[in-house]
């Protein structure tokens, strides 16, 4: 493979994480939201199902209910990090403009990003194990 084809490689990669990143950020968006609204629905409905839902995994509906919340706030930190790194590259004309990776703000968009995955991640499997043990054990 040539340098010219390597190079070719390489963008098409940084273009697929790109695509990737942003479908990975809009995904966990829908599904913190999601969550937060699962959430409320069940707490404020007066149906049996709820009642006893809530009575038997209550410190797991919230729990996972906080965990989208933190999920959300920290959606919307990463960009306000993100925002602030480009910023601080645009100063950067010595460096052609690159990131600096030992910016705090580099590093936080980096955390909030992963912090985001997680967060959600677990809420999730918070609300599909507790729902599943509902319905079938009840």
């Amino acid at each position: 493979m040539t340098d010219a084809e390597k190079k070719i490689e390489y963008k098409e990669r940084l273009e697929q994480k790109s695509i990737v990143t942003s479908r990975l950020s809009e995904t966990t968006r829908f599904v913190a939201f999601g969550i937060v609204a699962w959430v409320f629905a069940v707490q404020a409905s007066d149906a049996e199902f709820s009642k006893t839902y809530i009575q038997t995994h209550e410190i797991w509906i919230n729990t996972a209910g906080a965990l989208a919340v933190i999920s959300i706030a920290s959606d919307y930190f990463q960009y306000i990090c993100a925002y602030l790194s480009v910023k601080h590259a645009l100063k950067r004309k010595e460096h052609g403009y690159k990131f600096n990776r030992n910016h705090p703000a580099y590093f936080l968009q980096t955390t909030f990003f992963i912090i985001k995955q997680v967060t959600v991640g677990l809420g999730a499997i918070a609300i599909a194990t507790t729902f599943a043990l509902h319905i079938f054990l009840n």
